[in-house]
């Protein structure tokens, strides 16, 4: 029995949160369709459909899966890509957040006004992700894992004090933050794999919340927004 347990992929919901525009989207095609890991920043070209040049807003909700091998354990991740019309704070449907483990904030490196957003977004996360037993390492309450996510690193303009953003997650309760690219595919399974090692150190949300989760149907959320328009890839 316990083979046979060990054998099924956990599906971890997580959330992909942040302003329009500093390049969700990208990120998470990446992560599913490429094959982007910490130090192979430069030496890959990322799949055509992954990243473009010029903005085009996304529509809807978008889905997709991309598994990891954690301790011995098959970690699924459900990745929600609110965007388009769902992408500004305040107006993520409230489906989005429920039954998920943890979130990636993302903002853009090179456009400093999308950080100074974060920790409202932050907020939501803590306020709206319910349902969660989160404790820190001295047992006493806290919000779910978030990881803080500076995108679009590969550019020229791009800087980040690592001190600063050392001390800002520590005071803010961030589990962490990466620099990615979606161009280079830097750190991009990087990131996400951290996230489903912290969520899978908390035996409590993974015994509770991961039956609720197995049982997810997509077709059922997006029902109601058909012609917003969304995606899945799986990887």
């Amino acid at each position: 029995m316990e083979d046979e347990a060990a054998e099924v992929a956990l599906p971890l919901k997580v959330l992909v949160l942040g302003d329009p525009a500093v390049g969700k989207t990208a990120y998470v095609r990446r992560l599913v369709r490429g094959q982007g890991s910490l130090g192979e920043a430069g030496k890959q070209g990322a799949p055509a459909d992954c990243f473009k040049k010029g903005y085009k807003p996304s529509k809807g909700v978008d889905f997709a899966l991309k598994e990891f091998e954690v301790d011995g354990r098959t970690a699924r991740l459900q990745v929600w890509d609110a965007s388009g019309e769902h992408a500004r704070r305040g107006e993520v449907p409230d489906v989005y957040y429920q039954d998920a483990f943890g979130a990636l904030l993302v903002y853009d490196i090179t456009r400093p006004t999308t950080f100074d957003t974060v920790l409202a977004w932050k907020r939501d996360i803590d306020e709206r992700m319910v349902g969660g037993n989160w404790l820190d390492a001295n047992g006493q309450p806290t919000g779910p894992p978030v990881i803080l996510v500076g995108a679009k690193c590969d550019l020229e303009t791009a800087s980040a004090d690592t001190a600063e953003l050392d001390r800002f997650c520590a005071d803010h309760g961030f589990y962490g933050w990466f620099d990615v690219s979606a161009r280079t595919g830097f750190n991009v399974d990087t990131c996400a794999r951290c996230l489903a090692e912290k969520i899978l150190d908390d035996e409590y949300n993974v015994d509770h919340k991961v039956a609720e989760n197995a049982r997810f149907r997509p077709a059922d959320v997006f029902a109601d927004d058909a012609e917003g328009g969304s995606w899945c890839a799986v990887a």
